[in-house]
């Protein structure tokens, strides 16, 4: 059955167990659960497995269901926890749900000051954290197990390296084209996500030449970007339909419009998430929303750009945690300080340092760069990126052929050589279709310069010199003067949100109460004296939510 989008489990010692929104049997909590060549998975099939937590590691990403079993509820999501799902455990009694705040509620839970600290910090929350005291989040590569009052997890086979040669490269690309081929043949109407990156180049490399008529490009587009040419010459070369969504048409939007958007997608991510992007990428997916999707989500893991200016280390240490937080995290996602509280912004800097330096020493044994490697999979992939994923789950059936499985153990089992600056997936992406790795990318570049070993002159000699030089100077900028990085259409977005907040000041009221946020700040950007970074109107709506959540 497909259930709804708020179910809620209860178990307590000694009661039969309690539902809401479910069935008895198997409930999808997912638009269709679906193998990892996207072939639908039967509820009979599916009991089974959630029966005995064997194959609940190899559905495709992102999913998740839950089996009312007698007294005992089973509930599970992808391997790599894309599809998030929220528990408590209570004096005697348990619950379980897709909704943090559903959860919450049950609960009567109360604010989790340090996670809206790093969240303020880092763009989202770290381990199995929620904004709710007592509400957390299923961990990745886990399943729970809900019985006589008691939440238990249950883990998913560890991911084991394999030896490396370089035959991997021939592996590699026979399971993507494999994975990608499957999808095909089980759907119809087929749209990849196709910019002009490496992600979605290599996913349709893995789709046979003759077979690429068969898909709809799906490209964002917005003023300044580069995607749009690329991606449509690609589809025209391969008789491809090619559907584009100009962000630019959002700048015409009523504010009122544009706050509605931003505010629906914040209840939708549970006020955990980017709902300004989200927004932004929910309407501009109006024309291709229910198509089945091949996304390239994840393929990070296979190009590993966090490794830049990051020299491998032995082990990881507090240092090195700091230096690569102040990289990735407190220049390009943390909510700027002067939106906020004095208090708040120094100790939630404090609390954001501290739990990335916890997060990262539980990596013992690791190398540094492998201690990075951890961090994403384990931390950045579902908790960011999942994020927004889960908010469209229940509108499409979607495979992210970059976190099978098999193609994770393979990433994962690389030397970091191989990895840095995409590499491997070069590499791949040319033994798959070596016309498509010449073809330049959005920045310039073609992928099978990246073959070469890094360097500058590598950049500049196949960058054109004002598009290099520009996103250098657009780098340097960033880290020296704290600049943050946003999703095409964010900071408009915002701006249309801050100009409903001028006109319903009202609606700003329970943030304004909250003692986070800097109240002369919030005085000069109602009365049009400040403006506000994307990050500040993200975090205003998401507290907004949950405060309004209690």
């Amino acid at each position: 059955m497909q259930s709804n989008d708020r179910p809620l489990v209860v178990s307590t010692a000694g009661e039969p167990l309690r539902t809401f929104g479910l069935a008895d049997g198997v409930n999808l909590l997912c638009r269709g659960a679906v193998d990892a060549f996207g072939a639908p998975v039967s509820l009979d099939e599916l009991g089974r497995q959630l029966r005995s937590g064997e194959g609940l590691d190899r559905l495709g990403a992102p999913s998740a269901a839950l089996l009312i079993d007698g007294d005992q509820a089973v509930i599970a999501a992808d391997h790599v926890g894309f599809r998030h799902l929220y528990g408590s455990q209570q004096a005697g009694w348990a619950a379980a749900g897709t909704s943090a705040r559903v959860v919450a509620a049950r609960i009567g839970a109360k604010l989790n000051f340090e996670a809206l600290a790093v969240q303020r910090m880092v763009g989202h929350h770290l381990n199995e954290d929620t904004p709710f005291l007592g509400v957390r989040k299923l961990p990745a590569a886990h399943y729970w197990k809900l019985t006589e009052g008691e939440l238990s997890a249950e883990p998913y086979p560890a991911l084991n390296k394999v030896p490396f040669t370089h035959d991997l490269v021939g592996v590699h690309a026979a399971r993507l084209r494999e994975l990608v081929c499957g999808f095909l043949d089980q759907h119809d109407d087929v749209v990849l996500e196709l910019s002009g990156g490496m992600d979605s180049r290599l996913i349709l490399a893995a789709v046979p030449a003759d077979r690429r008529k068969e898909i709809t490009g799906f490209t964002i587009v917005h003023s300044g970007s580069a995607d749009g040419p690329v991606a449509k010459r690609i589809a025209e070369r391969y008789g491809m339909r090619h559907v584009e969504a100009d962000l630019d048409e959002i700048a015409a939007f009523d504010p009122e419009i544009a706050y509605q958007l931003a505010h629906a997608a914040a209840l939708r991510q549970d006020g955990m998430g980017a709902p300004l992007s989200a927004a932004v990428f929910e309407w501009a997916e109006r024309e291709v929303a229910d198509s089945p999707r091949l996304s390239g989500h994840g393929g990070e893991l296979a190009r590993v750009g966090y490794y830049l200016l990051q020299p491998n280390r032995p082990r990881q240490t507090p240092q090195l945690a700091d230096r690569f937080f102040n990289m990735w995290f407190a220049n390009n996602y943390g909510v700027p300080d002067s939106s906020l509280s004095d208090e708040f912004a120094a100790e939630s800097r404090e609390i954001g340092y501290r739990r990335v330096r916890e997060t990262f020493a539980a990596y013992e044994g690791f190398d540094w760069m492998s201690s990075m490697d951890q961090f994403f999979l384990k931390e950045r992939l579902h908790r960011w990126g999942g994020a927004t994923i889960t908010a469209a789950v229940n509108e499409r059936v979607t495979l992210n052929p970059l976190l099978d499985r098999e193609v994770l153990t393979i990433m994962m089992s690389l030397p970091h050589r191989r990895r840095w600056s995409s590499q491997q997936a070069v590499d791949v992406m040319s033994h798959l279709d070596n016309e498509l790795a010449e073809m330049p990318l959005g920045s310039g570049m073609r992928p099978s310069v990246l073959r070469r070993p890094p360097a500058v002159t590598r950049m500049i000699g196949e960058t054109p010199i004002h598009k290099f030089a520009g996103r250098a100077g657009r780098k340097v900028l960033r880290h020296r003067r704290g600049l943050r990085r946003y999703a095409a259409g964010a900071p408009v977005m915002a701006d249309l949100v801050v100009q409903h907040w001028r006109e319903n000041p009202e609606l700003l009221e329970p943030a304004a109460n909250s003692g986070l946020i800097n109240q002369s700040w919030l005085d000069r950007l109602l009365n049009g004296m400040a403006e506000a970074e994307a990050a500040s109107v993200d975090f205003i709506l998401n507290l907004s939510v949950l405060l309004t959540s209690l």
